[in-house]
């Protein structure tokens, strides 16, 4: 059997696949890891699976398919670190992006030990992220400290010239000029077919695509990976349904820093 025929064969196969593919375009192809990587991070439920999706859909960039908490490893994080350039080469990319909501309290340790890492922090209406919340616990009082903790963890650093933030009404409501944005900061060009991100099937939190029953218990995996390979749809406006008893609630909790966040 010729070579390349094996090579052909090999191409689709797990591990082998993987394997013969970073081989191809580092030997072959000669590619790249070019530019620092790149950590998703903020308060859940606040479009950090839709950013990294959007981010994927671009030819220079890999999107990690699963968080992998490394910044709480800290054995863990340079090897994770060479295990990702290996999956974004194995790709035929040149760069990698991570997702991990939680890492908004590791930041700091983040920047000390990748110091050129660029930090994308996400934050949404915290009205709308507890609404989503107590969908999932019960909790709206929950979801909406939850918010301020987790906002308040990352405030330190939105001066940062390393971090940019990125509101999800921004992105929703005018994806282009967002994510124009985003690129420029991380010193990548904006590409036509981005907004085409769902039509890449991703099978991140589940091996199924179709939508659930339900979104919740032993379906939250299914209807969290048919979330992102849905189009981009604008999920602002929910706590609106909410009482006038619940929005004092949530208004005692964060009321100052939803206003110095313009949500009012």
């Amino acid at each position: 059997m010729k070579l390349t025929t094996i090579f052909r064969t090999l191409w689709t196969r797990g591990k082998e696949g993987f394997y013969c593919r970073y081989f191809w375009n580092k030997v072959g192809r000669r590619v790249r890891i070019d530019s620092p990587p790149v950590f998703i991070v903020g308060c859940g439920y606040s479009g950090t699976s839709l950013l990294l999706a959007i981010l994927g859909s671009h030819s220079r960039i890999y999107a990690v398919p699963f968080e992998s908490n490394i910044a709480n490893k800290p054995q863990r994080f340079h090897v994770a670190m060479k295990e990702f350039d290996k999956s974004t080469v194995s790709a035929g990319k040149h760069r990698w992006v991570e997702k991990t909501p939680i890492h908004i309290y590791r930041i700091g340790r983040i920047l000390k030990w990748c110091p050129d890492a660029r930090i994308l922090l996400m934050i949404r209406d915290g009205r709308d992220v507890a609404c989503s919340i107590q969908a999932r616990t019960g909790s709206l009082e929950e979801g909406i400290r939850r918010w301020v903790k987790d906002i308040l963890a990352g405030k330190e650093y939105f001066e940062h010239p390393n971090v940019y933030v990125v509101k999800y009404e921004k992105l929703v409501s005018n994806f282009e000029v967002a994510v124009r944005e985003i690129l420029s900061s991380l010193n990548e060009a904006y590409e036509g077919g981005m907004k085409d991100y769902h039509k890449i099937p991703r099978k991140w939190y589940s091996s199924k695509i179709t939508k659930p029953s339900t979104a919740f218990g032993k379906d939250h995996g299914q209807y969290r990976n048919w979330q992102i390979n849905q189009p981009i749809f604008d999920g602002r406006g929910r706590w609106k349904k909410l009482s006038a008893e619940e929005l004092s609630l949530i208004n005692d909790i964060a009321g100052e820093m939803l206003a110095e966040f313009g949500y009012t």
